[in-house]
């Protein structure tokens, strides 16, 4: 059972929504199904099972008509001794449906029996576990379909379920899933909802439920039926960021016979920003100035933590030039405007030294 729960606790890497970086999954409690140990007598946990969420706190997601995904997941433990087959569905709260577009597909994963690898995603493949000497298939997994009813509807205890059935073209009329000791799998499924959900479990309107039966001829073939409050928030505020702009250090050297001065312009956050320029006030005119950045600029979008690099380049003059960095978002609400603008002064590095035998001129 150790093994089980720290298996669970692991948060799992899955890209479920476009800011990677600050997705997170909240979890629903641990619920188990028994098998009954015929050599040793006694009633053991068989297996067990989560809901999980994906979200990102800031700004709060998924928002109503916004697609994320919830994940049904199972784990083996004790393995009943004729093995067990899953029955496999799930039941979303009112307000909530199947979001159907390939590009947001049911994912499918297994971890092997072996327990020692990792989870393989087998959505469009073929899996064979020999952990232990077996040849166990692994394929098949149910995409919806478009329309009121992406599922078959099957009865459950208390109700009527979305059947995600096992497709394996080998084995047409097999909808149910192999599941031995210690091998997993998981189904993440794409939702969207058209109201707002308060992730409370004690909510049972928000309740997304799974409706998994562990069918394992020990005389039990229990069921489980593992739930999530969902957290579905108002439609999301408009995103703001923090741009900033500083010297750039250590500067590049400026070309021979020209001088420079190179600008950082970093957006730290939390959101991306749209429209970035990054650039340069009161440049002089008249000594061939230009301005190289990198990344171009504007940027159509500056990710959290990214940063454009701008250095402008004048002719050699004589005495100081006082500019300007400067950088600004066409589209994004900045909420720190007091940074956006960094003055600075260039010498232009020419000047005469009188020397005992005449005037020479000098390059600083």
């Amino acid at each position: 059972m150790s093994r089980l729960l720290r298996s669970l606790a692991a948060v799992i890497a899955f890209v479920a929504m476009p800011l990677a970086a600050q997705v997170q999954w909240r979890a629903g409690p641990l619920t188990y199904t028994p098998a009954y140990d015929f050599t040793l007598g006694y009633m053991a946990n068989g297996t067990g099972y989560f809901v999980s969420q994906a979200y990102i706190p800031s700004p709060p997601q998924p928002s109503v008509n916004q697609p994320f995904y919830v994940s049904l997941r199972m784990e083996g433990i004790a393995s009943p001794a004729v093995g067990r087959l899953m029955t496999v569905g799930f039941v979303p709260p009112a307000g909530a449906s199947v979001h159907v577009d390939p590009a947001a597909p049911v994912r499918c994963f297994y971890r092997a029996m072996s327990g020692t690898g990792g989870w393989i995603e087998f959505t469009n493949a073929v899996i064979t576990d020999l952990s232990f000497g077996a040849n166990l298939r692994v394929t098949g997994c149910p995409q919806p379909a478009a329309g009121a009813n992406p599922y078959a509807i099957i009865p459950v205890p208390g109700g009527n379920a979305y059947q995600l059935d096992r497709r394996d073209p080998n084995s047409p009329g097999a909808t149910a899933w192999p599941l031995g000791s210690q091998a997993g799998y998981e189904f993440l499924i794409p939702l969207v909802a058209n109201r707002t959900m308060s992730g409370n479990n004690g909510i049972e309107a928000d309740r997304f439920y799974g409706t998994v039966r562990s069918v394992q001829g020990d005389g039990l073939d229990p069921w489980a039926f593992p739930y999530l409050g969902l957290l579905v928030s108002a439609t999301s505020p408009t995103p703001s960021t923090d741009l900033q702009v500083s010297q750039q250090l250590p500067p590049p050297p400026p070309p021979s016979g020209r001088v420079g001065y190179t600008i950082r312009c970093a957006n730290n956050g939390p959101n991306a920003a749209a429209n970035v320029s990054c650039g340069f006030a009161d440049v002089p005119t008249g000594l061939n100035a230009s301005v190289v950045c990198s990344p171009t600029s504007p940027q159509a979008s500056l990710a959290a933590g990214a940063a454009i690099v701008c250095s402008v380049i004048l002719d050699k003059y004589l005495g100081f030039r006082t500019m300007s960095g400067v950088v600004s978002s066409g589209t994004t609400p900045d909420t720190n405007l007091s940074n956006n603008s960094f003055p600075f002064t260039l010498y232009g590095g020419l000047a005469e030294v009188i020397l005992a035998n005449g005037f020479e001129t000098l390059d600083f």
